[in-house]
């Protein structure tokens, strides 16, 4: 899993999702910016996913090919 960008705040988020939701753990990259990521998912596996931390309360996942946006704000279907 790829994230950005990286701060104090998701950094542990990033900790916590990778030791407490996974058995042997999770290799997490940081990048600087959301074009870095971008560019390195296109050279990694297809089964790499990015995460672009919007503010301290909504983030986009990326895929190799899709985006999908997430948030608690976000309505209900």
């Amino acid at each position: 899993i790829g994230f950005g960008p990286p701060t104090a705040l998701t950094r542990e988020i990033m900790k916590k999702v990778a030791f407490d939701n996974f058995e042997d753990g999770l290799i997490t990259e940081e990048y600087l910016s959301e074009e870095e990521l971008e560019e390195a998912s296109f050279l990694k596996p297809s089964n790499f996913v990015g995460v672009v931390f919007k503010d301290s309360m909504s983030y986009q996942l990326r895929f190799h090919d899709s985006i999908a946006m997430a948030s608690i704000y976000m309505e209900s279907r």
